[in-house]
């Protein structure tokens, strides 16, 4: 836990889960990306409107994230009004909430409306899980969906591997082959390059977050992040694992 956090320690607890409020901008943008891959649903309440409204976290940019989908429509214009809001959210046994929040930018993809907000400063949280994975059906896999890792140093060479299974924030993957561990996980990444042939292509920055080599098989397994992509990156993956939930059990 970070410093900045144990501050903030709330003092009640709920079945051992600890609330406490996030102070810490990675910690609360790590909880936005949660409510991001699993497509939560925020709850927006704006000061002296008695109607609750509705969004979902598309993405996070450069110290903002991008809300969407807000319901009922008319909250689109508060939202470009600069109005503050508070916000909630409940998934999973993980519950946010922030005031005094604002828009400070509306954009749109394919006309489709969408606004920044900056990370809030001060989050009450409970409890964070991550996204469900799903792994490939056989007769996906065997097309050769894969995954390749772009080193940031420029003399490194490309890592192209095969993905296990895949999540809206991102994938386990194998990479065989190799008689020593080809990469760590403090290696800096420039990105990396999904491929689902006639399914999904996409670029996003990445991160391993884990990893394991077996000396045995020379197979490095990578659990890799996508931790940046673009707005329409961004919804072909999550219409990609929405296909998936429809035939494939959770990993």
């Amino acid at each position: 836990m970070a410093e900045s956090t144990q501050e903030g320690i709330a003092a009640t607890r709920d079945n051992a889960i600890q609330s406490r409020y996030l102070t810490d901008p990675d910690e609360v943008a790590q909880i936005f990306k949660v409510l991001r891959d699993q497509r939560a649903e925020l709850q927006l309440r704006f000061d002296q409107q008695a109607q609750p409204y509705r969004a979902k976290v598309l993405d996070l940019k450069a110290g903002s994230v991008l809300i969407e989908d807000i319901h009922p429509r008319d909250g689109m214009r508060l939202l470009r009004e600069g109005k503050p809001f508070a916000l909630a959210a409940r998934i999973d046994g993980l519950y946010v909430h922030a005031v005094q929040n604002r828009a400070h930018k509306s954009d749109s993809e394919r006309n489709v409306p969408f606004f920044h907000m900056a990370l809030p400063r001060n989050m009450l949280c409970q409890q964070r899980r991550r996204a469900t994975r799903f792994r490939l059906p056989l007769r996906v896999a065997a097309n050769g969906a894969s995954v390749t890792l772009i080193p940031a140093a420029k003399d490194g060479k490309n890592l192209a591997g095969s993905i296990i299974d895949i999540s809206a924030g991102g994938c386990r993957a194998e990479f065989s082959g190799h008689r020593f561990r080809p990469i760590h996980d403090d290696d800096p990444l420039d990105g990396c390059t999904l491929s689902v042939p006639n399914l999904l292509e996409l670029r996003a920055k990445a991160a391993i977050r884990h990893s394991n080599f077996d000396t045995r098989r020379h197979v490095l397994t990578c659990g890799i992040e996508f931790t940046e992509m673009d707005v329409t990156d961004r919804r072909r993956l999550e219409q990609f694992v929405q296909s998936l939930a429809r035939i494939s059990q959770p990993v």
